[in-house]
C-alpha cells in the first residue's frame, strides 16, 4: 500500500518534471488548473451539466411503489 505522503510525492514528481515532449494542451491545462477562477467555473459548468441530466432523467430517479 502507499502512503498518501509517497503519492502526493511522486504526483509532485510528475507535475514538476521538464515540459520535455508534452503536448501545447497539456502544458496550457496545467498551468489553467493552479488559476482558483478557472477552477470555480470548472466545478459550475460540471454542476450544470450534472443538473441538468437529473432534470432530463428525471422520471427514472423517482421511487416506484
Amino acid at each position: 500500500m502507499i502512503s498518501s505522503v509517497t503519492s502526493k510525492s511522486a504526483a509532485t514528481l510528475v507535475l514538476e518534471k521538464e515540459n520535455v515532449d508534452l503536448p501545447p494542451r497539456i502544458l496550457e491545462l496545467r498551468e489553467k488548473i493552479h488559476s482558483e477562477e478557472y477552477l470555480n467555473n470548472a466545478i459550475l459548468r460540471i454542476a450544470t451539466v450534472i443538473s441538468g441530466k437529473l432534470v432530463e432523467n428525471s422520471e427514472e430517479l423517482k421511487f416506484s411503489d
